[in-house]
């Protein structure tokens, strides 16, 4: 028993659901993960663990229908964020290098911050917490679909733009510009993996 919540309980709840297998491992051990943490906060708080425990988990159903809801969005596979990730890039170095004097400030780094979002895989930051959540592998982050796709936004813009550089060099130009919003989508991630990457510390240390 997870004090007042049987195991079985939850397992019956977690077999019940229709994800894949492997998916159903890692949802039964942060439910149990939740509990845990839930009825220790309230033994140090002096509440009855037993109802807190209950409590952090919740309806069942409405559970079972936002984990069915959003678990096609782990069936992507990194091929398919990496492709993702290369249409955004192309389309952010293009805007930014296009664009023209409006694309070099603020209105540039919002839109590239936006393309990159628009095509995100589904339930990205679902998909990016669940792979930070993972363990890691000579304390490196877990290479999913979302960390992928973070990745290669992160660098493939600029590797487009180094090749129009080369070209344009080759032609005989040889004026070298470099826009703030050229940084924005490295900037925006990072602090996103940054953040998301505490957050997944802290809950493994409670």
């Amino acid at each position: 028993m997870y004090h007042g919540i049987m195991q079985e309980e939850l397992e019956q709840f977690v077999a019940s659901l229709d994800i894949p297998a492997d998916r159903k491992a890692i949802v039964l051990a942060e439910l149990v993960d939740h509990v845990a943490s839930a009825t220790e906060a309230a033994r140090r708080a002096g509440q009855d663990p037993e109802t807190t425990a209950r409590a952090a988990i919740g309806d069942l159903e409405v559970m079972r229908r936002s984990l069915e809801a959003i678990e096609p969005a782990f069936r992507i596979t990194r091929k398919h964020a990496l492709g993702r990730g290369l249409v955004a890039s192309l389309l952010v170095a293009i805007v930014i290098d296009q664009g023209g004097s409006i694309m070099t400030g603020i209105v540039g780094a919002l839109a590239a911050v936006a393309i990159v979002a628009l095509l995100a895989p589904p339930s990205v930051l679902v998909l990016l917490r669940a792979e930070l959540r993972k363990p890691h592998v000579a304390r490196g982050i877990s290479i999913g679909p979302a960390v992928a796709y973070a990745f290669t936004v992160i660098s493939a813009p600029f590797v487009v733009w180094i090749a129009l550089i080369v070209q344009r060099a080759f032609a005989g130009n040889t004026t070298l510009e470099t826009p703030d919003s050229a940084f924005a989508v490295l900037v925006a991630v990072s602090l996103l993996l940054l953040v998301e990457g505490m957050r997944a510390r802290r809950k493994a240390i409670a």
